[in-house]
């Protein structure tokens, strides 16, 4: 089973930092900058993320993301305390 969606996001919209027990995500960039990690990503970019991996997520500019789970699994984000 595999999750997939896109997202439009604001500049400036965040997300706290989190992992994924089971799944493992990518994220491509289809418009727009982000910051994850520490690290900028642009338009055609794809960024992997490992299940225990921990990321975080800020909007440099108004933004569209393409987001693939595998396996696509529900109740699978833990922040980081």
């Amino acid at each position: 089973m595999m999750l997939k969606w896109a997202s439009k996001i604001n500049k400036g919209d965040s997300e706290a930092a989190h992992y994924h027990k089971i799944a493992t995500e990518y994220t491509v960039i289809t418009k727009g900058k982000v910051k994850m990690n520490g690290k900028i990503y642009e338009k055609d970019d794809i960024i992997v993320i490992e299940p225990n991996e921990v990321t975080d997520f800020l909007a440099l500019e108004d933004t569209t993301t393409v987001v693939v789970k595998i396996p696509g699994a529900n109740n699978d984000k833990y922040l980081v305390e």
